[in-house]
């Protein structure tokens, strides 16, 4: 494809003419075969470039009729522009069609968009020179968000600011006018876009330089702009409204009444400022000044606070600070004399919640449980319970109406971004082998899943009870019950006797040993601990009997992490950010066999498609349940994508799924579990933090992990993971009974290795003498105690930390 030609050099050129050239030009690339659609699209392109080249080269032909594939052609060029930021000539081209008349295009937001992605350089020359552009969709980038890669602030952030320079142009020559395009900006921001999309109008807005008179003559939009759901336009639109102050041009009584909602903002510079603004209209509207600081009190930071309590004590009305006692934090009530909120020391702890025992399943409600599980397998108890009762017959003319159905979940996997074989799919084959109608087996990747996978295979095999199917909390097997089912199984099935070892539960199983006649070497091994002079048996059932028997040791799965650098430019400027990198290395070199589901292979985190790439999805859960006795197993499986969502958003499908899971494990928790709780705090994504938190109450709280080896983890990864989400998440943690006191034990511990300017430092400082404060304890730890008398100067958190020690 050429250059296109400009279109002074085609006025006058008729559409019957262009038509002509286009026929005789295209009938090559009609015809011709190809592999994929877009290459027939490529070659009509071309054959549309050289009639434009010919014509204007005085080049003409019989006048045609328009060729019936040129508006489907331009229609896939104006989608395509409109979601890639680098479409190069696509929109000129179909521009240039429009100008002469080939072509009539809606002006809908993909025409607008791909106006913005493919207008190219030169835009201000390009603009004057077509008016009809300007006037039927330049002035719609006001109205329309984009997103993806096509957006104002994607392409002016790789395009060096272009589009926004091309506005500052012509309004400076006045091909624009200023006073529509201001208010074009604010009216944007009116619009709720997303805060990365809509940062661009207001930069454009602080581009143009308005004056104070010009901004007054806003402040009715500014005024709404206080409500937007993103805070960045909040903070932007009281900014404006100060100046305007400043200049002595505020509606003061208006924009009173506008204050309110601004104050509960979490930004608290934001929070503040409005408290400054309201201030000025004390004399004239103390009452609405009254209302702006009694909504003030609500905010959870401690400095908005005290700057409201400041301006009521100002307007005579402390009594509305003793209303509002409950919102304060602990720290301000302290500093203003209030009574304190009972310490939690006698409150009882948060203890954790195991997996409950699955619900039996019948006859009667198979199909329906059944049909659950082929959508959804994430509930690995559900799961046992199906499985058991399909171990038993008689279900064929109860599942036939889900003959098709598994059929469909079969033609959907394997698929690899499900963990190579998605785990509805395992439970749809089992569905047709009972219809007599199987289907071909699906191997997952891991040896884990593949142990999950056989032991389904088998269920069918005999028609005596599941040995493995839970019947305590936390996916246990009572010795006794397993004794019991095992005598009804002569030939048991070899992976659900493996199944069955690995989630014994202790207690019982010397009784179980007496009570139980023949039993096979491995397993009378499991119950009473004593080595035979000769072991008999499939190798595996011996690796499970004495994983039954202990945790991992010396063979645990082992965490190795290191901080990276990335640098890139940004606008011609350098930027810098830390990350962290992990693996999981354990000491078996060789591959695990299918029936060994608790040796393990080494896991490194790999961003394009490795270990943290992987989507395990509805398999966390099952995985999870193999092996009560230690949740470090399936967290070498589960845990790099939760170590990595404080960097990267991209694999974290799994985040909450394994931080579920591991919040209801009652195995042991060693040096992943506290890694993947410190990292699950520190997630970028919030939602995946509140699960961390729960995991966080679950297991810190309750005592099942120590406080001080999640703070070691914290620590070594400080420079990555921003304290701004410890702070969230801890507060989060610090609500919940015993949650205080670990909060302070965790900072304790924590804060001692973080360096005086760690960015974030006075708000971990601010919580921690929030919650002494509700405790009533002061800091007593030698370590923490040094650290805080080793600030000095006027930061906010030296203050704070001779606060700490006052």
């Amino acid at each position: 494809m050429g250059e296109l030609p400009p279109y002074t050099s085609l006025v006058g050129v008729t559409p019957a003419t262009l038509f002509g050239l286009l026929a005789s030009g295209a009938d090559e690339a009609l015809n011709a075969t190809y592999e994929f659609a877009w290459q027939k699209d490529h070659a009509l392109l071309d054959v549309i470039d050289r009639a434009l080249a010919a014509v204007a080269a005085g080049s003409s032909a019989a006048g045609a009729s328009k060729p019936r594939w040129l508006d489907g052609l331009v229609t896939r060029e104006l989608r395509e522009a409109s979601t890639t930021s680098w479409s190069r000539e696509r929109f000129l081209r179909v521009r240039l069609l429009e100008r002469l008349g080939l072509v009539q295009p809606d002006v809908d937001e993909t025409y607008v968009l791909a106006m913005v992605s493919g207008l190219g350089s030169d835009k201000p020359d390009k603009l004057r020179a077509d008016p009809d552009l300007v006037e039927r969709a330049l002035w719609r980038v006001f109205e329309v968000e984009g997103g993806g890669e096509v957006s104002l602030t994607n392409v002016d952030r790789f395009g060096r600011d272009d589009w926004r320079k091309t506005f500052l142009e012509l309004t400076s020559d006045r091909t624009l006018d200023r006073a529509q395009v201001i208010a074009a900006c604010l009216h944007a921001l009116g619009r709720d876009f997303a805060i990365y999309r809509a940062s661009w109008y207001s930069a454009t807005y602080l581009a143009l330089e308005p004056t104070a008179e010009e901004t007054a003559g806003s402040q009715t939009d500014l005024r709404r702009l206080l409500s937007s759901a993103a805070p960045s336009t909040v903070a932007f639109a009281l900014k404006q409204l100060a100046r305007v102050q400043k200049a002595g041009l505020l509606d003061i009584e208006a924009t009173l009444e506008a204050l309110p909602p601004v104050t509960l903002v979490k930004a608290k510079g934001t929070a503040v400022a409005a408290l400054a603004l309201a201030r000025v209209g004390r004399a004239e509207f103390s009452g609405s000044v009254g209302v702006v600081a009694r909504a003030a009190l609500g905010h959870p930071h401690s400095d908005v606070q005290r700057a409201a309590a400041k301006l009521l004590a100002d307007l005579g009305e402390a009594d509305g600070v003793l209303a509002a006692v409950e919102d304060l934090t602990p720290s301000v009530r302290h500093e203003l004399g209030l009574q304190a909120e009972a310490g939690q020391e006698n409150e009882v702890p948060h203890a954790q919640s195991l997996a409950p025992v699955p619900a039996p399943v019948s006859t009667t409600d198979l199909a329906e449980r059944a049909a659950a599980l082929l959508e959804d397998a994430s509930d690995a108890g559900e799961l046992e319970a199906v499985l058991a009762c399909l171990a038993t017959g008689g279900a064929e003319d109860v599942l036939e109406p889900l003959r098709k159905r598994a059929k469909a979940v079969v033609a959907r996997g394997p698929r690899t971004d499900l963990g190579d074989s998605w785990l509805p799919g395992q439970v749809a084959r089992l569905v047709l082998d009972v219809l007599g109608d199987p289907a071909p087996p699906a191997v997952p990747d891991h040896p884990a899943q593949r142990f999950v996978a056989r032991r389904i295979s088998e269920v069918r095999t005999s028609g005596a009870p599941l040995l493995a199917t839970p019947d305590l909390p936390g996916g246990w097997v009572r010795p006794m019950a397993f004794v019991e089912r095992l005598t009804q199984n002569p030939n048991p099935r070899h992976h659900d006797l493996i199944a069955g070892l690995l989630r014994l539960a202790l207690d019982g199983r010397e009784a179980a040993a007496r009570a139980a006649g023949s039993l096979p070497a491995a397993v009378r091994f499991a119950l009473d601990g004593v080595e035979p002079t000769r072991r008999e048996g499939p190798a595996a059932w011996w690796i499970a009997a004495e994983r039954s028997r202990m945790p991992y040791r010396a063979d645990a799965p082992q965490l190795s992490g290191e901080i990276k650098t990335h640098t890139w430019q940004e606008n011609g400027r350098d930027r810098r950010s830390w990350y962290a990198r992990f693996a999981i290395t354990t000491a078996n070199t060789d591959r695990p066999t299918d029936d060994q589901p608790t040796e393990l292979k080494a896991q490194p985190s790999d961003r394009r498609g490795g270990a943290a790439g992987r989507f395990l999805g509805d398999w966390i859960p099952t995985l999870a349940a193999i092996w009560p006795h230690d949740a470090e197993h399936f967290l070498s499986l589960t845990c790099l994508p939760v170590l990595e969502s404080p960097n990267w958003t991209e694999t974290t499908h799994d985040v909450p799924r394994t931080l579920d899971a591991l919040a209801r494990h009652s195995g042991r928790m060693g040096e992943l579990a506290a890694a993947t709780l410190a990292a699950g705090i520190s997630a970028t994504q919030r939602d995946h933090r509140l699960h961390a938190v729960d995991a966080f109450l679950d297991l810190v709280v309750s005592g099942r992990i120590p406080v001080d080896e999640v703070a070691s983890v914290m620590a070594r990864y400080a420079e990555a993971w921003p304290a701004n989400r410890w702070v969230e998440s801890l507060a989060s943690v610090a609500r919940a009974p015993g949650g205080a006191a670990v909060t302070v034990d965790l900072l304790t511990h924590l804060l001692p290795h973080l360096s005086a300017d760690h960015h974030g430092l006075n708000k971990l400082l601010d919580l921690l003498r929030d919650e002494l404060i509700r405790l009533d304890r002061r800091v007593t730890d030698p370590a923490l105690a040094q650290w805080l008398g080793g600030f000095a100067g006027s930061s906010a958190a030296a203050k704070t930390a001779r606060l700490l020690l006052g």
